[in-house]
């Protein structure tokens, strides 16, 4: 069999099986206890990441400081880790360098 007809199969097999293929839901972070935050909820889960790269930026680099921004802000709102950050992130199968330096309190 030739390397092009295997590929021809391959691309038919997995065409035949996407309709059955089983995806899982993304998970639901959990509510926050108190509130609101310093952004809506939606801004919040595609834009998370830049945002505290450029709060970061700003504390290191820049001496400036936003309490109500601050990473123990979050903590403060989202108490659990396991329930809140690592749901989400072990989904999309990332793995933030967050906690390398950040206790997350307990």
């Amino acid at each position: 069999m030739s390397r092009a007809s295997f590929l021809l199969l391959v691309l038919f097999a997995a065409w035949i099986a996407a309709p059955f293929a089983v995806w899982a839901d993304p998970p639901t972070p959990e509510k926050a206890v108190r509130g609101p935050c310093v952004r809506d909820a939606e801004w919040m889960r595609r834009n998370h990441m830049d945002f505290l790269k450029h709060k970061r930026d700003e504390t290191v680099r820049e001496g400036i400081t936003v309490k109500s921004e601050s990473f123990l802000s979050c903590a403060g709102c989202h108490p659990s880790r396991e329930r809140f950050c690592d749901r989400c992130h072990a989904y999309a199968a990332v793995a933030p360098n967050c906690f390398e330096c950040h206790q997350y309190p307990k």
